[in-house]
């Protein structure tokens, strides 16, 4: 009876494969929501989709106006909803992220689903390994990212590399401008900052230019492009990944992944597949040149790149710190997804401020005009970095634009979290809030970049005007850290020379 069932056009290996595939998937959602309630309940916001919850509206082209309504209306602290059901803690308070970025972060770490995420589209690199992997990669990469080491890399080998891509991105710009028929033209500036960026990052950290000023199609760059805009799509569903990596072997998984009918998952697996192709052939165009011993120094950053530096290192190091292909690949791919879109994004919309603000803007260009006659020949990393008026448009526009707006760290264990300004609940007024292990916690940067805790009171309008008290100083907010301090604090400040030298 079975085999004649079986035997049917019905019963296909189609449809069988989907039966399994179904029955998979509602094990994994029971797992998935079956526990993920909040010990407290806490403000919050209307529910939304079972399946998305509050997810696409916090990560959405207005997720940061969802940021400022929550904070406005529910205080420094509240419940949020996850894909599935979760719920989740959203916080500003400085107690609380205190706790959880700095005093017991050991405690907080990033959510797995995020990782196995990076890992399934980047194929590696430092945003997507397990702590053994990551203090393995981090040994090997340190030397790379110390402060000595950086500054002489930017000041005597970078530097001339960055010069050079600012002159071409201002030639595209005027080239557009000349083509006007009229005195006056709408110029989308965009396109030529992110094609800037990404040849910054590219030469400056892989040895390689993207030939983002010659016209010419690159398929590691749409490939990028691509990853990079179906990456969002993947969002509310992350949290899948880690029990999708445990479910089978990596064999049965890569097989299954082939029958998923969805658009999304094809379109990922066709853009992952040439990115990393692509990656591959830089990477062994790079391991030729290094193994014929030829000059690099006309090569695309000069042979200076942190990847041909990365290489030279993990040679030497030896077999118990070697770092495979694979991670290699995947680190190319990390430079440049967590490098040029972030970048190009906060140096449009320090343009964006300076179109909006004349006076702002002749203040800056008188000064770096007097800093370039004084300087015609050196022009150097600490000489741009020292300019005050440029450092406070900086400084203020990584405070109110950031380009991370949001990080989520999950509890490893049952804790307490402390809260600077207590909260209101249907118990009473609390001051903490116990959470179970596994708990997610969600900050937005953006908005603890904008609260201003003595007073309580929102600040979003720029502060780099002179002081009242005294004409020749600037007044700024401008935050320290837009990225949240890291280990070590060195890796977050390679970003502030590439954003200077591109504004110029």
């Amino acid at each position: 009876m079975i085999s004649e069932i079986l035997s049917t056009p019905f019963w296909g290996i189609s449809t069988i494969t989907w039966l399994a595939v179904g029955a998979c998937f509602s094990w994994l959602l029971y797992r998935l929501f079956a526990s993920d309630r909040l010990l407290v309940e806490l403000p919050s916001p209307p529910k939304e989709s079972w399946t998305t919850g509050h997810y696409r509206k916090l990560f959405g082209l207005n997720g940061t106006r969802y940021h400022e309504h929550l904070v406005s209306t529910y205080g420094t602290t509240s419940k949020i909803n996850g894909a599935f059901g979760e719920e989740m803690i959203f916080t500003i308070d400085p107690a609380a992220l205190h706790a959880m970025f700095v005093k017991d972060r050991a405690s907080f770490e990033r959510p797995r689903g995020s990782t196995m995420t990076m890992r399934f589209v980047l194929g590696g690199g430092l945003l997507s390994l397990t702590d053994d992997e990551h203090r393995l990669h981090r040994k090997l990469l340190n030397p790379v990212f110390t402060m000595k080491f950086l500054r002489e890399l930017l000041t005597r080998v970078q530097m001339p590399v960055f010069m050079n891509i600012a002159e071409q991105t201002s030639d595209a710009i005027k080239r557009d401008l000349s083509n006007a028929k009229s005195s006056s033209k709408e110029l989308d500036i965009f396109p030529w900052i992110t094609a800037a960026a990404l040849e910054l990052v590219g030469e400056a950290g892989l040895g390689y230019s993207f030939d983002s000023f010659t016209g010419q199609r690159n398929e590691y760059n749409i490939a990028i492009k691509s990853v990079l805009r179906l990456f969002n799509q993947i969002g509310p569903y992350a949290k899948v990944m880690p029990l999708l990596y445990n479910f089978g072997t990596a064999a049965f998984r890569r097989w299954a992944v082939q029958y998923i009918p969805l658009t999304i998952v094809r379109q990922i697996r066709h853009a992952v597949a040439i990115q990393n192709e692509q990656a591959e052939e830089v990477l062994r165009a790079r391991q030729a040149l290094l193994s014929s011993g030829s000059d690099l120094s006309a090569e695309a950053g000069r042979g200076r790149d942190i990847m041909t530096l990365l290489m030279k290192a993990n040679e030497v190091e030896g077999s118990e710190n070697h770092i495979d292909r694979q991670a290699m690949i995947g680190h190319m791919n990390t430079f440049i997804f967590a490098g040029h879109e972030t970048t190009s994004t906060l140096i449009s919309r320090i343009l964006n401020i300076l179109a909006d603000s004349p006076q702002t803007q002749v203040k800056l260009r008188e000064e770096v005009r007097l800093y370039f006659e004084g300087h015609k020949d050196e022009v150097n990393h600490d000489g741009l970095l020292e300019l005050p008026y440029l450092d406070a448009v900086v400084r203020e526009t990584l405070r109110l634009y950031g380009p991370v707006t949001q990080l989520a760290r999950v509890s490893q264990k049952d804790a307490i979290i402390p809260l600077q300004y207590p909260i209101q609940t249907p118990k009473g007024e609390i001051s903490s809030i116990p959470v179970k292990a596994g708990t997610r916690i969600v900050t937005s940067i953006h908005m603890v970049n904008r609260y201003e805790v003595v007073v309580a009171m929102m600040v979003t309008r720029f502060k780099f005007e002179p002081s009242q008290h005294n004409p020749s100083q600037w007044e700024t907010l401008g935050v320290q850290f837009p990225f949240v301090k890291s280990d070590p604090a060195n890796m977050e400040r390679v970003p502030k020379l590439p954003l200077r030298v591109v504004e110029l």
